[in-house]
């Protein structure tokens, strides 16, 4: 079978399939590669690493109280449920039952009954109550595994919800940076904005003295003015961009928007991390990334459900017992009785139509799906990572470029400045070169943000810090968990 080839699962003689986790093929190395300044930090707790204790207080804030994670933490709740319900299949079952009747007999002559015995005994049309209580139990013999293995499933999927949380947390860690960084990045765009505004302001003063005097030609005055305005629109256009981010962070982290502002206002730039140094290899990321070891423990419990649904076609043996009491009373005639069962009742699948068989073939492609599952997303995990470590190297690159080209871009326009007021330049050149090089500085922090959010981008993709082997760590989230839950 294609499945059981794929996946591990143990075919042969035995009719119930053992989970293996799959070999899943992946490159040796990354290809990828990025220039390395020398620092070298761990990749866990590299939030940390920003040292901006506003980015630090927004993402402590956002963890605290998050729709998201609160749907993560319900989802954790449900599973551990359904566990808990998994758990009881199997065990012996007790029962009460009681019951309590009265009525009325409908011959006025009476009625006579003939019991085994020979004898007989005369009930006439008064009042008849009748109370009986029992106590049955059951319990089926997990024989063939069909509860062992309904047990394996939801404990997987109980870990796999767990660990949805945590891919979670690595998300909103990772969106409320990036949104930080954003929101930094349009600071510095909007204070370039308001510095060439104050430049062209003094540019429009005395370009109209010098045409009031006859010194200049009354277009230049207008130009001035017009360049103004334009600069004034660009400022205007970037602060709601600045405000939208502001909108954003407020979303997630549930802030007041003027407490959030107040917060903001204490800092300034764009926060840069200390770069780590990425020596994992890809097969590494099957124990970096929660969302993939969630992929691995929903294709375990798929495999489980496989086992369940074969387990369901063979013979049940259930051991079955019960003790009751019935009392009747009837026109001052009041009978007794005890009564009691014990025994095995076993219980045969012959013929159903081949639902049993259908629910098997519906298992075994759900698992096929959740193998299918695994493998794609281990694939666009690696290429996740392939392609942060591209866009890194890139914006490192272009960075340094921009940063150079922004101080060049600055020196020409100065130099044309001081050349205009001296008359030897027209101010059409003058503004030419003063709008390159607020373009110029406006791409410098652009790429400075991207650079930060490709780091960002990176630090998720490798999985956002979380092991599968740091139990301690794990421990404590779970207990984190219940305690909220």
């Amino acid at each position: 079978m294609a499945i059981a080839a794929g996946s591990g699962l143990m075919a042969g003689c035995s009719a119930f399939p053992e989970y293996v986790r799959p070999t899943i093929k992946t490159p040796e190395h990354w290809q990828a590669k990025r220039a390395d300044d020398g620092r070298s930090n761990e990749l866990f707790d590299w939030w940390r690493q920003f040292d901006d204790p506003i980015l630090t207080r927004l993402l402590q804030t956002a963890e605290k109280d998050n729709p998201t994670l609160g749907q993560a933490l319900a989802s954790i709740a449900s599973a551990r449920a359904s566990l808990a319900g998994a758990e009881a299949g199997g065990l012996p079952s007790l029962t009460g039952k009681t019951a309590y009747s009265r009525s009325k007999g409908g011959s006025a002559s009476g009625s006579t009954s003939q019991t085994a015995t020979g004898t007989s005994a005369s009930f006439g049309s008064g009042i008849t109550q009748i109370l009986s209580g029992s106590l049955d139990a059951n319990w089926e013999l997990d024989l063939f595994g069909k509860f062992e293995f309904s047990r394996q499933a939801e404990q997987a999927r109980l870990a796999a919800e767990e660990l949805t949380w945590h891919n979670a947390k690595v998300s909103l860690a990772a969106e409320v940076a990036s949104d930080y960084v954003g929101y930094r990045a349009c600071e510095l765009s909007a204070t370039a904005y308001q510095n060439a505004i104050a430049s062209k302001q003094e540019t429009s003063r005395l370009t109209t003295v010098l045409a009031r005097a006859g010194l200049s030609a009354p277009a230049d005055a207008v130009l001035a003015e017009a360049s103004l305005y334009a600069s004034e629109s660009s400022l205007i256009a970037q602060r709601v961009e600045c405000d939208k981010m502001v909108k954003s962070l407020v979303a997630l982290t549930d802030l007041a928007e003027p407490e959030l502002c107040a917060l903001l206002a204490g800092g300034r730039g764009i926060p840069t991390p200390a770069q780590f140094q990425v020596d994992s290899v890809p097969a590494d990321l099957l124990t970096q990334r929660p969302d993939l070891a969630a992929d691995e423990r929903k294709l375990a419990a798929a495999g489980a459900d496989i086992g369940s649904a074969v387990a369901k076609r063979y013979p049940s043996v259930s051991l079955t017992g019960s003790i009751g009491k019935r009392k009747t009373e009837t026109t001052g005639l009041t009978l007794s009785s005890n009564t009691w069962s014990i025994g095995p009742t076993i219980t045969l699948p012959i013929f159903d139509g081949g639902e049993l068989r259908s629910k098997v073939d519906s298992a075994e492609a759900g698992y096929a799906g959740a193998l299918a599952t695994y493998q794609s997303d281990i694939r666009a995990a690696i290429k996740e990572v392939e392609q942060a470590l591209v866009n890194l190297r890139g914006a490192e690159q272009r960075e340094i470029a921009e940063g150079r080209s922004a101080e060049q871009y600055r020196q020409y326009f100065q130099a044309a400045e001081i050349n205009w007021r001296s008359g030897g330049l027209s101010l059409l050149s003058l503004e030419d070169a003063r709008g390159q090089m607020i373009n110029q500085e406006i791409s410098h922090i652009t790429q400075q943000q991207s650079r930060v959010q490709y780091w960002i981008a990176l630090y998720k993709a490798l999985g956002g810090g979380w092991r599968a082997d740091d139990g301690q760590q794990l421990s404590a989230d779970n207990n984190q968990n219940e305690k909220q839950l």
